[in-house]
């Protein structure tokens, strides 16, 4: 009985072992399995970390160009806001001086005209209908643009009349009531002489505190003043003519007084 009992111990040793190597084998198979797991997740981890990696650097590539335009923007825009001041500080200081100008030229612009308004009365007569003609000074409704360029039309035209010799013809009052026709001969705008067709009226004219003066004065050379017109109308050759100057009509009421 003892004998049979050994080989029957024998054998579930053998088993037991046999069954100890089956459950190692089996736990490394796991272990293995586990691994190969661990090594193929690894490895795609890997795979996505540089994937990722890659398209993480050309985000980054992307953001750091952004964060440099960005920022040449904002350069940009502190050096526009700081030209913007700098020319809208120009800009006020320009229209400071327009405003100064423009009141310097009111002003100036007031005081010509004033003098050329009382300048007019002196004018004489084809002068001053030519500045009628350019405009009034004295109307209110005129802009400042306005008034500037026809107060300078009028100094135009004064100093035009001033550079010549010109001939007009119209009807004077004689003293004795009756208008006489005559033709003038203007020197400029401070002196003329006139004379009638038939020459029986001649005299001289002039500006005066009054206004401009028309006077019959039978001693000044009729037939000078006739040739005066006819040599400046071109109807008779250039030829020396002899006629009073401005100066003898002061005298002549110097020596009157």
């Amino acid at each position: 009985m003892r004998s049979l009992i050994k080989p029957i111990f024998a054998v579930v040793a053998l088993c037991s072992t046999m069954a100890v190597k089956a459950d190692t084998v089996s736990e490394l198979e796991q272990l293995i399995d586990k691994w190969l797991k661990i090594e193929s997740q690894t490895s795609e981890l890997n795979t996505h970390w540089l994937e990722q990696k890659s398209s993480m650097e050309q985000t980054l590539t992307l953001l750091n160009a952004e964060q440099e335009q960005l920022s040449t923007l904002n350069k940009n825009r502190e050096k526009n806001s700081s030209d913007l001041s700098k020319k809208r500080e120009q800009l006020v200081t320009q229209q400071g001086e327009l405003e100064k100008d423009q009141q310097n030229l009111n002003s100036q612009l007031k005081q010509i005209s004033q003098q050329l308004l009382s300048l007019q009365v002196q004018l004489p007569p084809p002068l001053l209908n030519s500045w009628k003609n350019a405009g009034d000074l004295a109307d209110p409704q005129l802009s400042t643009t306005d008034k500037l360029q026809t107060a300078l039309k009028m100094l135009t035209l004064l100093n035009e009349f001033q550079q010549r010799i010109s001939i007009h013809e119209m009807a004077i009052k004689h003293p004795d009531g009756q208008e006489v026709w005559v033709k003038q001969l203007y020197l400029g705008a401070a002196q003329a002489w006139f004379v009638s067709e038939d020459l029986s009226y001649v005299g001289i004219g002039f500006p005066s505190d009054l206004g401009w003066q028309w006077e019959f004065d039978n001693s000044i050379n009729a037939e000078q003043v006739a040739l005066g017109i006819a040599v400046q109308q071109k109807k008779r050759a250039a030829d020396w003519v002899t006629l009073p100057m401005l100066s003898y009509k002061n005298n002549a009421q110097q020596g009157a007084k």
